[in-house]
Order: structure tokens, then C-alpha cells, then sequence
């Protein structure tokens, strides 16, 4: 069954230049390997800077900091065969961990948008051994695409 997908990338920063079509190849792979009983996606993928996501975490979480990734899920109860929501990427943070890991800001940011898609799926980070899975899930999918990224844990 062939997923039918209406992605949408917006790059709202100006720290790293977004390849809009190598975004939207990574979510479609993701969303192929993954996508259970799913048979569609509408999804926004939006890349910000620090100031932009902070704002974002304290309005929607109450969380006064900047972080990497945001993922917020829209159920919408007529499209329960679908992945439905928005996946928030700081490209700042992942510039400022990338150097300091010395690896790839490409990489980091691939880390960002599969860590996204997965909590769209379901995963979940806040317990430690459901957290130990997402981070697995995600160190096998990213090698599936090429990348070595160590995945914090």
C-alpha cells in the first residue's frame, strides 16, 4: 500500500541552509519503515532558531528554555489512519551541538527529525527503558540513512 503524504517544510532561520527536498525524502523513508497500520501523512516540518523554539516550549509546555525538537500530534478522529502534526526543529541548537560534538550539523539535524517522527508514532522518552527504545529506534534508523550521529542518552 502506497502512503499517500502532504509534508510541508518551512525554514524560518538563517543560521543553515534546509535542502527541502532531502527533508522530505527522510520523512518519507521514516514513514515507509515505519508506518504500521498508518496509510497517510499530513505533516509541517518547520526549522527555527533558539529564540523561536524557546518561545514555543514555554507557550505550549511551560518550559522556559530552548530545546532541540518539538513534536506536537494532531488527533483528528476522521483521519485515525494517519500521522497528523507538526515536528519543530531549533537548526541553532543542532549548529551549537554539533560543534561541540564534533560532528555534522546535517547529521544532528536528521537526529531531530527522525526523534520527531517517532513520538508522532507513538514512542515515548519520559521513562528510561521506554526511552532506551525510542533512542535504539532512532541509532538504526539514522544508520539505515547513512549517518553516525551518537545518540545522547
Amino acid at each position: 500500500m502506497k502512503i499517500s503524504v502532504k509534508l510541508d517544510v518551512i525554514d524560518l532561520q538563517k543560521r543553515y541552509p534546509i535542502e527541502k527536498n532531502k527533508i522530505k525524502k527522510l520523512v518519507r523513508y521514516v514513514l515507509k519503515v515505519e508506518k504500521k497500520d498508518k496509510n497517510d501523512a499530513e505533516l509541517n516540518v518547520v526549522f527555527i532558531d533558539n529564540k523561536g523554539i524557546k518561545e514555543m516550549n514555554r507557550n505550549f509546555l511551560g518550559h522556559n528554555y530552548a530545546t532541540d525538537v518539538l513534536s506536537f500530534a494532531y488527533h483528528e478522529p476522521s483521519r485515525e489512519n494517519a500521522i497528523t502534526g507538526e515536528i519543530i526543529i531549533s537548526v541553532e541548537m543542532a549548529a551549537q551541538r554539533a560543534q561541540k560534538r564534533g560532528y555534522s550539523i546535517e547529521g544532528e539535524i536528521t537526529l531531530y527529525l527522525v526523534h520527531g517522527l517517532l513520538h508522532l508514532f507513538g514512542y515515548d522518552d519520559k521513562q528510561k527503558s521506554d526511552a532506551k527504545k525510542m533512542h535504539q529506534r532512532e541509532g538504526e534508523l539514522l544508520s539505515d540513512l547513512g549517518y553516525c550521529v551518537p545518540i545522547p542518552h
